[in-house]
């Protein structure tokens, strides 16, 4: 638009405000760490207005993050609609250094496989999973799994998510994007462990269970049986 003659014409503020609005809503920001140097880096492509013009740049949404002591590196950002995508790893360390851009995260989505096909599962949960609450901003957290939503059904009601509702996280399947919330891990469990409710007990911890309250049976029963449609997903292919 800088090249586009009527537009420079343009009283500034004016200008100011189509850069400040020039921005993807619900981006996927993927972050990375070099291993050689320990600063970071993104394989996301980067916005285009911040490569217009300096004056775009300059006035953008966008702001450089992420950026290390000693390094030129940064990643153009906007914390309050990017979805910062990043394995578990790169979550603590982000608590570790202190940084500014875990004061600023509104959103996570946490990978438990690595590009590398590192497996940060078990890490996950005994050590990154209880990084959360040090993130004061989060409204909303997916966390990817590599092996299948069943094993993970509780962490939602587990886990401590800071300033996160619960009811804005959701375990995602790694593998095909299918996905299970606060409302839907129970009866999934229960739909996986008596396979679809032919056969087989609950092995759930309900806390409220008591099988002489027939109307709480039928209850959970039918939460269950919902669970014949397809899960939603959420697109993977970025």
């Amino acid at each position: 638009m800088a090249t586009f003659q009527p537009f420079l014409r343009l009283p500034l503020e004016l200008r100011i405000q189509i850069w400040e609005s020039a921005f993807v809503d619900d981006r996927i920001l993927k972050v990375r760490i070099r291993l050689s140097s320990r600063d970071f880096r993104s394989p996301s492509p980067v916005p285009a207005v911040t490569r217009a013009c300096q004056e775009s740049r300059k006035y953008c949404s966008y702001r450089k993050a992420f950026a290390v002591a000693g390094s030129p590196r940064y990643i153009w950002s906007k914390f309050d609609s990017d979805i910062i995508q990043l394995p578990g790893s790169i979550m603590s360390r982000l608590n570790h250094i202190s940084s500014a851009e875990r004061t600023e995260i509104m959103r996570l989505r946490v990978e438990l496989v690595r590009e590398d096909g590192w497996d940060e599962s078990e890490s996950f949960f005994h050590f990154y999973s209880h990084q959360f609450r040090y993130f004061p901003k989060l409204e909303g957290c997916d966390v990817l799994v590599p092996d299948g939503l069943r094993e993970w059904a509780s962490l939602i009601e587990e886990t401590y998510w800071g300033t996160c509702p619960q009811r804005n996280v959701r375990i995602v399947d790694a593998n095909t994007g299918e996905w299970i919330d606060e409302r839907t891990a129970g009866p999934y469990a229960d739909w996986v462990d008596t396979s679809g409710g032919e056969g087989g007990d609950y092995q759930r911890i309900d806390e409220y269970w008591d099988e002489e309250d027939e109307e709480y049976v039928q209850a959970r029963y039918e939460e269950m049986m919902k669970m014949r449609e397809p899960l939603p997903r959420i697109d993977l292919n970025y």
